[in-house]
């Protein structure tokens, strides 16, 4: 294989990119050494597929290039076992880091069987879907089911854990 100027700069490119690569923590026992990994950070992912590009695979650099975005990564898995690892991931480009695509919102939560709690109205927090399974007879799950559910004046849901307010209670014994 000929060197061309395409393939000689997607090659430094990618050199450039791997020379910064280092070990960080894994997300679950960072203090266990034998638990970190090295990231395949945006900048390697984007030279990988320059280079593939350059070798004339236009497959592996579109796939490259997609998961050199933020990923929704919300796992597909039918039933989310406590302690065990999904299996597959929703792989679906999204504008920031950690948020979910617009398909795994709480607003779709009762489609996929999974708790409708719809977590805090912050806008700083992505609102994730909740993992568990909903009690029978009712929408969320055994842990969720607790907070109220009231939508105050301002058009925002109460969400307080086992709510005290009376207006609140008298409003929830009447679901």
């Amino acid at each position: 294989m000929t060197r061309t100027p395409r393939t000689a700069d997607a090659v430094a490119t990618t050199l450039d990119a791997s020379a910064k690569l280092g070990p960080i923590p894994g997300y679950i026992n960072g203090d266990d050494y034998g638990e970190w990994y090295i990231e395949a950070v945006p900048e390697l992912l984007r030279a990988l597929c320059k280079l593939a590009l350059a070798h004339g695979s236009d497959t592996l650099a579109a796939r490259l290039e997609r998961l050199s975005n933020p990923l929704c990564m919300e796992p597909l898995d039918a039933v989310l076992t406590p302690g065990t690892m999904p299996q597959r991931w929703c792989d679906t480009p999204v504008k920031k880091a950690g948020a979910p695509c617009a398909q795994h919102t709480p607003e779709h939560a009762a489609g996929m069987g999974r708790c409708t709690w719809a977590g805090l109205d912050q806008t700083w927090a992505p609102r994730r879907i909740c993992r568990d399974a909903p009690a029978a007879g009712d929408d969320r799950c055994p842990k969720h089911a607790a907070y109220c559910r009231v939508i105050k004046r301002d058009k925002k849901v109460c969400n307080r854990p086992d709510c005290t307010i009376p207006k609140h209670q008298e409003a929830a014994a009447g679901r």
